[in-house]
């Protein structure tokens, strides 16, 4: 099986870091194998230099066990096959923040601030139509204080339910988040793994598989 890499664009603004885009690679192949739609950019970062302020820099990254574990999911849908392609990894929002009670308290305050806004962090329907599926695993925790984290995800949805591409995920006991992909306990990777690959398979026709 092809090894995959991990490749990513950062930006340095107002003494924070934002991941503003992540795929992981399969061979050399542009078409999309899936995509997926987390919370917030963890801790992968670049091998070797940083972002500037005020500047983009692009390249390859360390795979974090959230990526290890869409490996080995990817791994499992496609049945082992030799993968040849990409999986995108989408954020509900781009702050870069490896503890997600922090992430999401930053973000709130750059909303409120007007530093941020919800609408720039969604990718276009067009984007959203060149991959045959998006998985869904922003996590369960949920506080009534959070104000624009809320609002967000329901953006983020609606324009997932305009672009037309299924999407799946296991949803919590709330039965509006879903569970993130990659658990911190580790004896319940596998067991959220087999849950995925099978609503993929429930959810996603065979017709429109890259293979």
């Amino acid at each position: 099986m092809i090894q995959p890499q991990a490749f990513a664009t950062f930006r340095r603004a107002g003494g924070h870091e934002y991941r503003t885009s992540a795929y992981i690679q399969w061979g050399t192949s542009f078409r999309s194998l899936g995509s997926c739609l987390l919370l917030n950019p963890g801790a992968a970062t670049l091998y070797r230099e940083r972002p500037a302020p005020n500047h983009s820099i692009s390249g390859q990254i360390t795979l974090d066990p959230t990526m290890r574990q869409l490996v080995k999911i990817l791994a499992e849908i496609y049945q082992n096959q030799s993968l040849d392609g990409r999986l995108t990894i989408y954020n509900l929002f781009t702050l870069q923040n490896p503890k997600s009670s922090e992430a999401i308290a930053s973000f709130e305050k750059l909303v409120e601030k007007g530093e941020a806004t919800l609408k720039e962090q969604l990718v276009p329907i067009q984007e959203l139509q060149q991959h045959p599926w998006i998985l869904l695993g922003w996590g369960c925790p949920a506080r009534a204080y959070w104000k624009h984290l809320p609002l967000l995800k329901q953006l983020w949805l609606q324009q997932i339910t305009a672009s037309g591409i299924p999407f799946f995920g296991k949803r919590c006991a709330n039965g509006k988040d879903y569970y993130h992909p990659c658990p911190q306990l580790y004896a319940s990777r596998d067991v959220i793994l087999q849950d995925l690959v099978n609503e993929h398979s429930q959810t996603v026709p065979k017709s429109i598989q890259p293979f």
